[in-house]
């Protein structure tokens, strides 16, 4: 596989993992008695999940959907950014490594705060992203 190749490849995947983010936001909440599924608060959402560490912080429920909904558009946006950056878009070429960073934090807090076990995945996304970035690997992909 070319350099070329691994940095599209990695462009799509970061903005796909963006929108797995947007697409949790669609998830119904779970009913009393049914599947527990994952989902993440909405600005739109009046629902809220008791299981989720934010909602156990006696936080109120207008602060639980709150701060969900910002780590869900700093990570979504972050995210969609850096691959768009990977690709070479003009001004955010430059940015893509530290967006990436940026949006797998992010994510990993919201993570950690509104946690589900099918959760584990996207935590392992976000740690190999960061240490990938952190120690330049593969070097293709950090190379001009």
């Amino acid at each position: 596989m070319n350099t070329s190749t691994i940095r599209i490849l990695l462009a799509l995947f970061m903005i796909a993992h963006g929108l797995v983010h947007l697409s949790l936001t669609l998830v119904p909440a779970p009913q009393p008695g049914g599947m527990h599924t994952p989902f993440w608060p909405g600005w739109w959402r009046t629902d809220t999940d008791p299981a989720w560490l934010a909602s156990r912080m006696g936080l109120s429920t207008n602060a639980v959907r709150t701060a969900g909904w910002l780590l869900w558009m700093a990570a979504l946006v972050a995210f969609v950014l850096a691959g768009l950056g990977r690709l070479g878009l003009p001004g955010l070429a430059a940015l893509w490594a530290p967006l990436a960073a940026a949006g797998s934090l992010a994510s990993l807090i919201l993570l950690a705060f509104y946690w589900h076990p099918w959760f584990i995945a996207a935590a392992g996304i976000n740690l190999i992203l960061l240490a990938g970035i952190w120690m330049h690997w593969p070097a293709s992909v950090f190379t001009k």
